[in-house]
Parts: structure tokens; sequence; C-alpha cells
């Protein structure tokens, strides 16, 4: 069966120093995970490269599948090959063949990479020979050269091992491979902005947990499902994610009656970061995440986030802090969560709802308000009931 390469590059891992090394195994480990079921692939790490050996016809869903994997920068499908001039003329000419008949004239140019430097000729004398010689056979077809503005690039990479040609790059997600950062928890409310977030934090090499605040008394299960679905898109980007479910509306039944209404999703907050807290404890996480953006509603005033933030010494991760709503949509629209996010499903937060919820909170009125309830007593209670979901034993549905 015909075969084809993978060339899979990474950017930033480039310019790790000694550690380098762990980076590049974990990217190693994350490709295999995307591409398990495909038959017959073989995997093989280079110097700044990761190489991978695969049947024609799965060369199209591998590409697919690694557009998803954080770390990877771009792919391209290409031909093993000797570094012979007159071979790899012949073959660019096959690639560039059909595309100048259809389109009558075309600019190219070749361009070669040696990671080998002890190949004995240089890459410009490399793209000269070869362009020289698909010029000599194309040139009366309306073949023409333009370094800097080509139709078509035919690229040459010469390995130690191998020797590449290929006419394609596909790009990545960039960043860091999902595990090398560790682990963290984030607070993934079914909204926009939360998705956006969680992927954010698996680009920058962690892998994301996510706890879900659940209350289907008063809202019904559609949160619940939306939530799910949510979840089962952003592990694509990682595998192996968890979801944790847990029930809030004992909580929020005891701040309504007891608290001061202007207090109330500032109070909801400082217990769902409290449980979550616990939860990531648990579970080996590092750290929190949140979708929260200075200023977008309420409860995300300056104020408002000192008060939520100060009931946990864990780190809160906030990657959207800065960002506009326009922003965050394009992202959302990006990873594939928006059209899940805009169904009109309430979050727990809309419980409740005061008229007027405060953008000024303080510490000493929110503690008094927590005095008048025992929240202590309901916290272990739900963390007693969390339900936790494998998120890689589900199937993934939009």
């Amino acid at each position: 069966m015909e075969t084809r390469t993978l060339l899979i590059r990474y950017d930033e891992i480039g310019l790790k120093g000694r550690n380098r090394r762990h980076f590049e195994n974990q990217l190693v480990k994350n490709i295999r995970f995307a591409l398990n079921g495909i038959q017959n692939i073989k995997i093989n790490k280079i110097h700044g490269r990761i190489l991978g050996r695969v049947n024609l016809v799965d060369a199209e869903k591998c590409t697919a599948h690694l557009k998803s994997v954080p770390g990877i920068s771009s792919i391209s499908v290409g031909n093993s090959i000797e570094p012979d001039f007159d071979k790899i003329a012949s073959l660019g000419i096959d690639l560039i063949q059909e595309k100048l008949e259809s389109l009558g004239q075309l600019k190219f140019c070749v361009r070669t990479r040696r990671s080998n430097k002890s190949f004995p000729i240089t890459s410009k004398e490399f793209d000269f020979e070869v362009g020289a010689r698909i010029m000599e056979a194309l040139s009366f077809k309306g073949l023409s050269v333009d370094i800097n503005r080509a139709d078509f690039i035919l690229e040459v990479e010469i390995g130690p091992q191998e020797t590449i040609v290929f006419d394609n790059r596909v790009s990545g997600l960039c960043g860091l491979p999902v595990g090398s950062s560790g682990q963290v928890l984030s607070l993934l409310s079914g909204g926009i902005d939360s998705p956006v977030s969680t992927f954010k934090l698996m680009t920058r090499g962690c892998r994301v947990h996510s706890v879900f605040f659940d209350n289907r008394t008063f809202l019904g299960r559609g949160g619940y499902d939306k939530v799910v679905r949510l979840a089962q898109v952003l592990n694509r980007y990682q595998g192996g994610g968890k979801l944790f479910v847990v029930p809030f509306e004992d909580i929020q039944v005891a701040i309504r009656d007891n608290c001061h209404d202007m207090n109330r999703v500032v109070l909801y907050r400082r217990m769902m970061y409290r449980i979550a807290q616990a939860l990531a404890q648990l579970n080996n996480c590092h750290g929190l995440v949140t979708g929260e953006s200075v200023g977008q509603v309420a409860s995300q005033t300056l104020k408002n986030l000192a008060a939520v933030s100060c009931v946990t010494p864990m780190s809160v991760f906030r990657p959207l802090i800065g960002m506009n709503k326009q922003e965050i949509i394009i992202n959302a629209k990006n990873i594939g969560t928006y059209e899940i996010s805009i169904e009109d499903q309430p979050d727990c937060c809309s419980v409740f709802m005061p008229n007027h919820p405060t953008t000024r909170s303080k510490k000493k009125y929110l503690e008094s308000d927590e005095r008048l309830y025992p929240w202590e007593k309901l916290m272990t209670q739900a963390l007693a009931s969390v339900e936790t979901i494998n998120l890689d034993d589900l199937h993934v549905t939009t």
C-alpha cells in the first residue's frame, strides 16, 4: 500500500533548554493518542521535527486530527525520497503539472532546509539545481520562477536519515503539549467565556479538568446536558479530561434565605471557589481557571473579583481578563464551542438573581452574611455528592 510521510513541526518547544526532551516526549505521546485507531502508523522523533509514516488513504484524516493537538505549529504530508536532483525534480514536475494545466500560468520556487548540515550541497544550490530541472521541463507550458510571490512552493527537508518533499502546510494550534505543565481545574458554566478560557490553558500545556455547578431543581436538566457537550468538545483537544458535577441548589437556597440580596451572586462565587479548590486538591490540580473578564458583568468588577479570590490560596488563572466580548466570541467559534454556548439554557448564577447586585462588595460584609448560614456543612454535603464523568468514555456530540 502506498505510504506518505507526515512532517510535524513545533515552534515554542524549540526554545526550551535542558528540559526540551520532556516537552518533545509529551508531544509525541499526545500525537500517538490523537492518532489512536489509525492502522499501520509509525511516529518517530528527530531533532526539531516529528515524523509519521502513514498509509496514503489515512493521510488527510491524520492531518485533521493533528490540527487539534496543542504544541504542533504545522503539519505537512510529503514523500520520502533520495536527496537526488533528478528524482526530486521529477516528483516536483508531477505535483506542478496538474495545477499548471488548469491555470495556464504558474509562479513557483523551491525551498530547501537542511537539518543534516553534513550534506555537501547548500540549500540555495539545491534550490537552483532542482528548480532548473523543473523549469527545463515546464517553462514552455507557462511556468516561471518567483521566489517572493510564488503560487506553488516545492519544499525539501534534508534530514540525517531521510529527505522529504512536500507542497502543503496545515497550521496547528501552536503552544505547548497538554500534560507538560501539570493539571488545573476550570469552572465551566455553559456560557461563551469559560470554554474559551479552558481551551487557552490547554494550549499552555495544562490538562484541564472542569467543574460544573448544577441546579437542576430550579433550572431543569438542560444546563447539565449543555455543559457535558461543551466538555466533550473541549476534551478533543487533550483527552483524559474529567467533568465534576456539583449539586449547588441547597447552597443557593441557603444564601437566598439568609443573606443580603445584593451580595447573593458574589456569595455564590465564593462558594464555587471554595468547592473548586477542594476538588482541585483531591485531583492533583494546581490552579483554578475561570472565564472572567474585567467589567463584563456585575460580579466581575475589580472589587468583586478580589472579594471572590480571597477565599482560596490557590492560583486563579483568568486568561480572558483583558479581552472584550467580540474577541472571546471569535475564539469560541474557532474552537467549536460557540453554537453550543449560545443555546438558551440559564446557568446557576442566574437563579434568584437580585435586582441590584453589588459591584463593590466588601469582605467584612460578605463574611458577616456567611455567618448566617452553615456554609461549611453545605459544602461538605455538596462534595460528598459530586458526579464524576470521564470524558474519554463519552461519544462526542455537538
